[in-house]
């Protein structure tokens, strides 16, 4: 059977219900209270106006003030009667359930008008009889109100009701607040880059369910950003396989047959000639190793690994770009221990360091230095190149191996991606900086092959 999972109530929920639980409470203790007032005063005045009422026929008709006619009138209005005459003599329609000291009181609040008043537990009223010096009295028991609650709890309970409707405010103003700032800042979900306005951090490292809206919005944000990057980087990718797929046949095989009647003119041209015979190949195997990059970009298959010496592989490149490196006044320097067996795909390996050498000899465009070095230990080779230009700008380093991003005129930005695909196929790292004299600083870590003796 499928069980339901609670509702966590959090502390959001305890800073709304129960403030608000608290204001509801006593704002209906106060309206019952001030309803109950409204209420006690109608009564009084309809029991005043009864008495004024039955004054004023009993002024028009001669009765007596007796004993007898004040039971009747007591019968009929259902009221205990009682006349007060000129002498002060007092006279009940029964002998119980009258307030204390009732004498005093009708002294006290007997006037020409018609009174209403609280006495006790009862409600009074008095009334002058018309043409006549004696008063009529009604009384009863009190009606209306909250039996037992004084004054003294409606103006408590209203400065209360006062207060924490304040207080509710205030909570109701951190709530709402936040969540304009959050509508405010939805739309930038939609948008394929940073907000310029970041959701503030006062609101992101809140502890409380808006804290955590926030934060989890910013999350979705970078979430999709990624997304869309990496959907655009695909899209790039698989555009650039089906051109590279393409064209890599039609390209090669010219590229081949040039290379082949270079090297058949080769013997055939005088001395001041063979430079541009070199010229000829470097600029062949440079479209190769172009069509070579955009397969390797483009079919990220599994690289075909067997044990190579790094250390010949690197000497091998630097055979092949000593032409180059010598036109661009670039001189190449290599460090090597002694062999470093590495099981790896040659060609791309080898791909990978002519890749960082001729990026490393474009970012010195007045010649300069590249240092080369391996590192060995028990487990790892390390593979450095250093150059001697200005190093690698902080957005460079940011987007370092990312596709297509180059601040080369003219560079594709996809040299260090290949690099970075490669070497991660090779249960490898790479990694870029900065050295402190500003060079750029590539560092290349490959597992030894197991059959790789300790170097020590």
């Amino acid at each position: 059977m499928a069980t339901t999972t609670p509702v966590r109530r959090g502390s959001l929920y305890r800073r709304l219900v129960i403030p608000l639980s608290a204001f509801v409470l006593l704002a209906s203790l106060g309206l019952a209270i001030w309803i109950s007032s409204l209420q006690r005063r109608e009564s009084l005045r309809r029991f005043e106006q009864t008495a004024l009422s039955n004054a004023g026929f009993m002024g028009q008709v001669p009765l007596p003030r007796s004993r007898e006619m004040a039971q009747r009138l007591s019968t009929i209005l259902e009221v205990r009667v009682a006349f007060l005459q000129e002498g002060g003599e007092l006279v009940l329609s029964s002998n119980s359930g009258w307030p204390r000291d009732l004498k005093r009181v009708l002294q006290r609040f007997s006037r020409d008008t018609t009174t209403a008043i609280q006495v006790g537990e009862h409600d009074l009223a008095i009334t002058p009889l018309t043409g006549s010096p004696d008063r009529l009295v009604l009384v009863r028991n009190k009606e209306g109100g909250l039996t037992g609650l004084g004054g003294w709890v409606l103006i408590p309970t209203l400065f209360l009701t006062a207060a924490f409707g304040g207080l509710v405010f205030i909570l109701a103003n951190r709530i709402v607040r936040p969540l304009t700032v959050l509508t405010r800042w939805l739309p930038n979900l939609k948008r394929d880059q940073d907000p310029t306005d970041p959701i503030p951090s006062s609101l992101s490292t809140r502890a409380d369910e808006l804290g955590q809206l926030a934060r989890s919005l910013e999350e979705t944000h970078q979430s999709l950003l990624r997304e869309q990057k990496l959907r655009h980087q695909s899209e790039r990718l698989a555009t650039l396989g089906r051109i590279a797929t393409s064209l890599a046949h039609e390209i090669r095989n010219p590229a081949a047959a040039i290379r082949m009647h270079a090297d058949l003119i080769e013997p055939r041209v005088e001395a001041s000639g063979s430079e541009s015979i070199a010229l000829i190949r470097e600029e062949v195997e440079r479209i190769t190793d172009l069509v070579n990059q955009w397969l390797f970009v483009a079919r990220a298959a599994p690289p075909k690994r067997q044990p190579h010496d790094l250390v010949e592989m690197l000497n091998a490149v630097a055979r092949r770009q000593r032409p180059a490196l010598s036109h661009a006044g670039a001189l190449l320097e290599i460090e090597t221990p002694g062999p470093a067996m590495i099981s790896c795909d040659k060609l791309r390996i080898e791909q990978v360091i002519r890749n960082l050498i001729v990026n490393a000899c474009q970012a010195m465009p007045e010649g300069g230095r590249i240092m080369a070095r391996l590192k060995l230990d028990q487990e790892h080779v390390q593979l450095a190149i250093q150059d001697s230009g200005p190093g690698f700008s902080t957005e460079a380093l940011d987007h370092f191996g990312e596709p297509f991003f180059s601040e080369r005129e003219g560079g594709m930005g996809i040299g260090l991606t290949l690099a970075r695909e490669v070497v991660q196929a090779h249960d490898g790292s790479i990694q870029a900086s900065n050295t402190p004299q500003g060079g750029a600083l590539i560092v290349i870590d490959f597992p030894l092959h197991p059959s790789t003796e300790d170097p020590s």
